[in-house]
């Protein structure tokens, strides 16, 4: 069953570097409403996707991944292509349940 799993800004570095699979981390910080609001559409599609797990990174104790991926604004769904480069693909407007889900299964397609 597809879950948001909770990273470390170690653990974030890490998947984005090394994983070999398709990897999708939602950023957030905990006091942000438009945050709260994204991460409940991202939890609606989560049982369109059962093998993917999306991870969430709190940005407050991620400072070298934001620098690193360049972030710009909060919430954002960043995708991680499997058989690309490590060049992610940003989602910074959770427009809708649809568009989370196809953001994500364009990179594990």
């Amino acid at each position: 069953m597809a879950m948001i799993e909770e990273l470390t800004e170690q653990q974030a570095l890490a998947m984005a570097t090394t994983s070999g699979q398709a990897v999708a981390i939602y950023a957030y910080t905990p006091l942000c409403g438009t945050c709260k609001m994204g991460r409940r559409m991202l939890e609606i599609t989560l049982p369109l996707l059962p093998e993917q797990t999306v991870y969430a990174l709190n940005v407050n104790f991620a400072p070298t991944f934001v620098q690193a991926y360049e972030i710009s604004s909060i919430p954002c769904l960043i995708v991680f292509e499997a058989w690309r480069e490590k060049t992610p693909r940003f989602l910074y407007r959770m427009e809708s349940v649809p568009r989370i889900l196809e953001h994500i299964r364009s990179a594990i397609a």
